[in-house]
């Protein structure tokens, strides 16, 4: 109540003096007898140069102007309305009333209020009003290459003499082979693999299997995992429903196609931030890879959050994933540790506010649309040949025979395409003159320019009809609100002479317009037979841009709704002329259906794209707490993408990912380096691998990780490149095993003077499973996954775990559906990360559950079952069985001992319980 008082009296004393205006015309404030006092007493102790609450110094004039962690300006000069300080001192922020102990004085409010609309002038021991940002953390400064080494070998073994340690002997030529097939593909290599290399003696052996391993498509396979655990990849949606995303695959299998084909990082990143400006759509899968609420809400207020959280998902994911930076942090207030502003924050979310979750249509490659384009030539020339066997009874078509020449595809129910050369359009009209039954019905309108169909209500365009068949199923509103089917679809109050009619929000290049009665192919009455669709830039000045005059004659529909091709008449003609005809007739239904078949184009979840609006700071965070609109950017402190405020979208994009892969930029390079390092030995050079800012760790060999970057960036971005390097140091090859100097000085290896072992993921424990009992099925590569569950489809979907396995399931765990918030019953337990949030780095538990999945669970039995029968067809012995068995799984042969203990537990326990135990061992799940 007090403060409340307080905060009264102060208002009124400002609205008062206002109101009077007498005071600020007696004198100009003097800062240094007036305001600098008030400041020095009551704010410099939590605001000034010992203590910077909230990274605010009243003490600096920059960081005034700039403002602390809120992101709000502390004082606008000439604005007291818009200053922060003004609304903390005079209490208007909740929980932020300054001074927090004593407030100002009524008098002292004022005089702070008059200083800062006479422009807030300040002494010079007050600083300029604009300082440089400093960018001396190690991270930020440029990649420069060391002068030092020459070699991963070089500077490690400087960082160990450094620390008095002797680097570990080699591993043996065994233990080198599966150690490489581990780590490169997660699987172990065959015994004849193991062999070959243990008996090539020649000085590029190791080379040359390197080479092998980088070769295979398993490799893609393997570090593509890693990489969807860094973008939060999955294929539902998460939330309460965690709906399926059928098509989120494609993604998954662009970047398993990039890795093995080693495309270079650069485009990598490029590809993922503005793929579809790169002739790569697929890559911008990552951007919309995260979590989505399916189900949004009645209050306008949750959908802006829902909205902003979606946004806030991949700036996050594109900041941790690329930048090695928590640029999340800045949503609500200036980052405490790395320099990003809100400002900044904002600027990036402009980037990428046109970014919409959903699935797109993929184009055809260039192949395909060449075989299309052959394909309707020759279609053509047969038409030609048969246009005098075309029947003309009434029944089928008013057109006459010789029509035929240049005839397109009939129409159908379920798809039809009308393609164009671009135009610049607002409006456009679709008028129907004939159907093949009924009232004419269409259950979408699109309207595309480029990929993007433009005709959506959602993006402002306006659907009119010549007049609606009344019936509550079938509403204007239908004809382009995104959803396919007769339950969404228009139909028109007369059977001839209706139009529906979009208008576009703005004049737009179109190119192409699709339309349908029922994509769902479940109705094919009410199909337009006879129509035109003209298109106008300005009203009632319509040119014709498409119609059925140039199609062939429609199907004719029968009873059952099903429909028959139009018909040729071989009859009253030569026998060899009918022969003839016939054999052209075959020919056209193969290429017609060929070209049906390959023209379907494919869609992906690779999100959709639209202009957006205004972008605006939010203060807090809060959607409707804006302050000043913000131009689409980059983070300040680094660089500018100098566009505009209502840049195009996809230019937003392709220029962040412009500087974001430029090889200036000093973190890029160092991020991606660092994550191979980590993957190889388990931890990275920074054990904090996405985040490289203040509050991150530092490197424990910084030239190193230059020296690699720099290698990067100097040898294409190739990442194979780096792996070369890395397995062809003798620091990756050393010995695992423990010594107690090194276990005295660094026990956790991170001056890396042995190798250090650890344990296989999931993903790698569960094909090494199937490879040695020999059912991995390595030969289906890509495509629609399998799935770990038994889906109850209801609208919010159940996910049961499977309690059968068959060949299906066999594939690699690359290929299974991810499910968010669902782990798979037996591996998931092996620190299975859940997708609804980047993992950049695994953890490695060792739970009871873990060693009761790998010894009970009926995946397991049934492999251990498997494999068996595989050891005793491969050997006759028992003895044999069991060297083979060792071989297949350790990649080693037993000792006399193990095979004397061996023989004795299958004696006791059978050749099951034997396999089954072997599977549970840790040489088996442990990287050596």
């Amino acid at each position: 109540m007090f403060r409340w008082r307080r905060h009264s009296i102060a208002l009124s004393a400002l609205v008062l003096a206002k109101l009077i205006g007498s005071t600020s015309a007696l004198h100009a404030v003097d800062f240094g007898d007036e305001i600098e006092p008030i400041l020095q007493t009551h704010c410099h102790h939590c605001h000034g140069p010992d203590d910077a609450n909230g990274q605010l110094r009243l003490d600096r004039l920059a960081n005034m102007l700039r403002g602390g962690n809120s992101g709000e300006p502390a004082i606008v000069p000439g604005d007291p309305d818009g200053s922060f300080l003004m609304k903390l001192i005079t209490h208007q922020e909740a929980g932020l009333e300054m001074p927090p102990d004593d407030a100002l004085s009524p008098d002292e409010i004022r005089l702070i209020e008059m200083w800062i609309a006479e422009g807030a002038k300040t002494p010079d021991h007050y600083g300029p009003p604009t300082e440089t940002v400093s960018l001396e953390h190690w991270s930020f400064r440029p990649v420069k290459r060391p002068s030092s080494a020459n070699s991963i070998d070089g500077f490690v073994h400087t960082r160990l003499a450094s620390v008095g340690l002797e680097p570990s002997p080699p591993s043996d030529r065994r233990v080198l082979i599966r150690r490489l097939f581990l780590v490169m593909h997660g699987l172990p290599p065959t015994p004849e693999q193991v062999d070959d290399f243990v008996n090539d003696q020649s000085p590029d052996a190791w080379q040359g299997l390197v080479d092998e391993v980088l070769a295979s498509d398993r490799y893609g396979e393997r570090w593509a995992s890693h990489w969807l655990d860094i973008v939060r990849f999955a294929e539902t949606n998460g939330f309460e429903t965690n709906r399926e995303r059928p098509t989120a695959w494609r993604y998954r299998d662009w970047v398993i196609d990039s890795l093995n084909a080693d495309k270079p990082y650069d485009e990598f990143v490029r590809q993922q931030i503005a793929g579809d400006a790169l002739d790569e759509p697929i890559g911008t899968g990552f951007l919309v890879a995260g979590p989505m609420d399916l189900v949004k809400g009645k209050d306008p207020k949750l959908t802006q959050m829902q909205r902003q959280n979606e946004l806030d998902d991949i700036i996050n994911t594109c900041g941790t994933a690329f930048l090695g930076l928590t640029t999340g942090c800045a949503r609500c207030h200036n980052h405490k540790f790395d320099p990003i502003t809100q400002k900044d924050y904002y600027a990036m979310q402009a980037v990428f506010a046109g970014v919409q979750h959903g699935e797109a249509t993929l184009p055809l490659s260039e192949q395909t649309q060449r075989r299309i384009e052959a394909i309707k030539l020759e279609a053509n020339q047969i038409r030609q040949r048969l246009a005098k066997y075309l029947s003309t009874n009434a029944d089928m078509s008013n057109k006459k025979p010789n029509q035929s020449a240049t005839l397109r595809d009939r129409v159908t129910a379920k798809h039809n395409v009308e393609s164009f050369a671009p135009r610049e359009a607002k409006f456009v009209r679709f008028t129907i003159e004939a159907t093949n039954a009924g009232e004419p019905c269409i259950d979408e309108l699109e309207i595309y320019s480029g990929d993007n169909n433009v005709a959506l209500a959602s993006l402002g365009a306006k659907a009119t009809s010549s007049g609606d068949f009344q019936h509550p199923k079938h509403k204007l509103p239908h004809i382009n609100d995104g959803k396919y089917g007769n339950s969404h679809s228009w139909i028109a109050s007369t059977r001839t002479g209706g139009w529906i009619q979009i208008e576009l929000p703005e004049l737009t290049l179109i190119d192409r317009i699709e339309w349908a009665r029922d994509r769902n192919g479940e109705f094919a009455d009410r199909v337009a037979t006879q129509y035109r669709i003209e298109w106008a830039s300005e009203p009632s000045q319509w040119h014709l841009v498409a119609s059925s005059a140039d199609r062939l004659p429609p199907e004719k529909l029968l009873p059952d709704s099903k429909s028959q091709p139009a018909r040729y008449v071989f009859t009253s003609i030569p026998v060899d002329e009918a022969e003839q005809g016939r054999a052209w007739l075959s020919r056209l239904n193969q290429i017609e259906a060929e070209q049906k078949r390959i023209q379907q184009r494919p869609r992906a979840w690779i999100g959709t794209f639209r202009q957006p609006g205004a972008t605006y700071r939010l203060y807090r965070g809060e959607p409707d707490a804006k302050r000043e609109r913000v131009s689409p950017d980059a983070i300040d402190a680094f660089t500018s993408l100098d566009l505009e405020q209502d840049a195009p979208e996809r230019l937003r994009r392709l220029a962040f990912a412009n500087w974001i892969a430029a090889k200036e930029n000093p973190l890029t390079a160092r991020v991606i380096v660092n994550r191979l390092w980590q993957f190889h030995f388990g931890i990275g050079i920074v054990d904090t691998p996405s985040d490289f800012g203040r509050n991150g760790t530092p490197p424990s060999h910084p030239e190193l990780l230059d020296w690699l970057a720099c290698e990067l960036v100097d040898n294409g971005w190739s990442l194979k490149h780096i792996h070369r390097l890395i397995l062809g140091s003798a620091t990756w090859q050393r010995s695992s095993r423990p010594t107690p100097a090194g276990t005295k000085v660094d026990a956790n290896t991170r001056m890396l003077w042995r190798f250090p072992s650890r344990r296989l993921e999931a993903e790698a424990i569960r094909d090494s499973v199937l490879a040695v009992s020999g059912v991995l099925d390595l030969a289906t590569l890509g495509g629609p996954g399998f799935s770990a569950f038994e889906v109850q489809l209801e609208n919010v979907r159940h996910y049961h775990p499977k309690q059968e396995y068959g060949p299906s399931d066999w594939r690699r765990m690359i290929y299974m559906t991810k499910v968010r918030q669902e782990k798979d019953h037996v591996f998931g337990a092996f620190d299975c990360p859940d997708a609804s949030m980047v993992m950049p780095k695994r953890s490695r538990s060792t739970t009871p559950q873990q060693a009761l999945n790998l010894l009970n669970s009926r995946f397991v039995m049934q492999q251990a079952e498997i494999l068996a029968k595989r050891i005793q067809s491969e050997a006759k012995t028992e003895r044999k069985q069991v060297i083979r068995a060792w071989q297949l799984c350790f990649q080693r042969s037993p000792s006399e001992q193990e095979i004397a203990d061996s023989e004795r537990f299958i004696e006791q326990e059978g050749m099951v319980q034997f396999t089954r135990a072997i599977l549970n061992a840790n040489e088996f799940v442990f990287i050596p």
